[in-house]
């Protein structure tokens, strides 16, 4: 995950302070390093060999969140523009802002806080009873690796909708950052997109999902959950590999769901990554009266 190969430094210790070792370290990848142990009283050696390759994967884009306050804008378009007659699809019950209270970073996590709170927005006027974030990456790619490692939101209140998520590049939607910038001319459903995460009322799973048209026209998908203990309390790794050939979903390196993608065209053009809560809707579900707010919490973004 380097952005430049690093050839690994092997330190030792032996369990007796008495006992020698020398470490011969790799010197290329890949390559091994080599740990050699003589006990105190010299009676026995031990050899130990540690083996390296390199990642086929370096960093293109990332977002560690290493900063405090406001989401760098460098990156991240907060997405605020309600695209279905001032509301969002799907049935969803927040407007999404470009508050500090609804996104900021602070101690090296980027928080997307989802609120109870009567909100107009200011350009609709529509009233909804919830706020959020939405967040377009200000980067496109073409194949790779996607990594982005979570807490999502507690407590687990029903009505949360958390998603992590790409879409096409050129898919017209007002609002969104890449449409706005020129590239929207793809109507849905003729522009893929994957679902890495999302959680709906189900809290004891997470789902993967391949968005694209089928022979008519018709949007269709594929999905598949996995489940996942301590979600909203531990960290885990949401991970998509996309290829020519093959989109592959994994938590924690597990894979659990995948498509084959050498015969389908929406899926080899650009895309970009979504951060989200969405409220309530065909998958969040009824919105528990006792919630009052809730984080997806991130601590990086590894493209």
């Amino acid at each position: 995950w380097d952005s430049l190969p690093v050839i690994p430094v092997v330190d030792a210790a032996p369990a007796n302070p008495s006992a020698t070792y020398t470490v011969t370290d790799a010197t290329s990848l890949p390559g091994e390093t080599i740990i050699e142990v003589t006990s105190a009283d010299m009676s026995s050696m031990e050899t130990y060999t540690i083996y390296f390759q390199q990642s086929r994967y370096n960093i293109v884009w990332q977002d560690e969140f290493d900063y405090t306050g406001p989401v760098d804008s460098t990156k991240w378009h907060h997405q605020t523009f309600p695209p279905a007659n001032g509301s969002w699809f799907n049935g969803e019950e927040q407007h999404y802002t470009d508050r500090d209270e609804n996104s900021y970073v602070e101690n090296g996590t980027l928080k997307i806080t989802a609120i109870r709170e009567n909100y107009v927005h200011p350009t609709e006027g529509t009233l909804k009873s919830f706020t959020s974030a939405r967040l377009n990456s200000k980067f496109t790619f073409r194949y790779g690796k996607v990594v982005v490692r979570a807490k999502l939101p507690k407590p687990k209140f029903d009505g949360t909708w958390p998603a992590i998520w790409t879409l096409c590049k050129d898919f017209i939607e007002p609002g969104a950052y890449w449409n706005d910038q020129g590239f929207g001319q793809t109507a849905w459903p003729y522009c893929g997109y994957v679902d890495i995460m999302e959680q709906g009322s189900n809290k004891e799973v997470v789902t993967g999902a391949f968005h694209y048209a089928d022979n008519t026209g018709a949007h269709t998908y594929v999905t598949d959950t996995i489940s996942v203990l301590n979600v909203n309390t531990e960290w885990h790794e949401y991970s998509m590999e996309w290829d020519t050939n093959t989109i592959t979903l994994s938590v924690d390196s597990v894979v659990f769901h995948s498509m084959n993608n050498a015969e389908n065209p929406y899926f080899d053009t650009e895309q970009y990554l979504l951060l989200n809560i969405a409220m309530g809707g065909f998958l969040g579900g009824p919105v528990d009266p006792l919630f009052q707010s809730g984080d997806l919490e991130v601590d990086y973004v590894r493209i």
